[in-house]
């Protein structure tokens, strides 16, 4: 992480400097889907029972999720627009990222199956349940990029490739499920941290005035199970759209 911001810092700092005729600091709020893609991710996976005791261990066998779920952010961006329509700018910000993934069973400790309430199967404990988890994770997302702007009438619009740097603050797989005679499951598991995610994203804006509607997709290269043991085919990348809104304070 630190070789990334030791290369990204100067040229962002000597880009502001060189390149700056306008400067625009804007305050930006935005929500989107997000989800992970790559041969590891998974539409369906089982429930873990993580301890004897109570739900609060339950977790994902493959929290990885293919299906989207509502996230959220908000942050402050500051960018220069040269003479000639180039821009150099840095967004930074939080953001909750959360992706889904569909539960088909449930599986048991070993240990508990002689209990009156789960049922015993001659080789598999698992059971059938239904219900979803979500991934969810806090992040600090730094976005520097580049760009040009558009003067169509009397609205700007802006086209900004450039890249995230999501530092992740905490994981958690999230959800519920219930089996066929109404009993509920609870999951809300906190995971070890996850790895830095770096996303290649390209953005639009549109400006009119003060107010700004923008958009942009994130194409994760960051493997979240680089660190499984025993398969180094293991691979699975995030994917998010984003949708928001900003105002221009300068």
């Amino acid at each position: 992480m630190k070789k990334y911001l030791l290369i990204l810092a100067p040229l962002m700092f000597s880009g502001l400097k060189l390149c700056a005729q306008k400067l625009e600091v804007s305050v930006q709020a935005n929500t989107g889907l997000f989800h992970f893609a790559g041969n590891s991710s998974t539409a369906t996976t089982q429930v873990l029972q993580g301890s004897i005791t109570g739900d609060p261990m339950n977790r994902a066998n493959n929290p990885y999720g293919n299906e989207n779920a509502l996230s959220y952010g908000g942050g402050l961006q500051v960018q220069t627009i040269s003479k000639g329509g180039f821009i150099v700018g840095l967004q930074g910000g939080y953001e909750l990222l959360r992706s889904k993934v569909e539960v088909d069973k449930y599986s048991p400790i070993t240990t508990v199956l002689y209990g009156d309430y789960l049922p015993i199967a001659a080789n598999d404990p698992s059971f059938t349940v239904t219900g979803h988890v979500a991934f969810q994770s806090q992040s600090i997302n730094l976005n520097p990029y580049i760009g040009y702007r558009f003067q169509l009438s009397k609205v700007n619009l802006d086209i900004l490739p450039g890249m995230d740097i999501g530092l992740i603050l905490n994981s958690k797989d999230k959800g519920e499920v219930k089996d066929k005679d109404g009993k509920i499951y609870k999951v809300d598991y906190k995971r070890s941290k996850a790895p830095t995610d770096i996303r290649l994203r390209l953005g639009a804006a549109a400006s009119y005035g003060r107010y700004g509607l923008n958009a942009s997709f994130a194409h994760g290269i960051s493997n979240y199970m680089k660190d499984m043991v025993g398969d180094a085919s293991f691979n699975t990348h995030s994917e998010y759209f984003r949708l928001g809104l900003s105002y221009r304070l300068l």
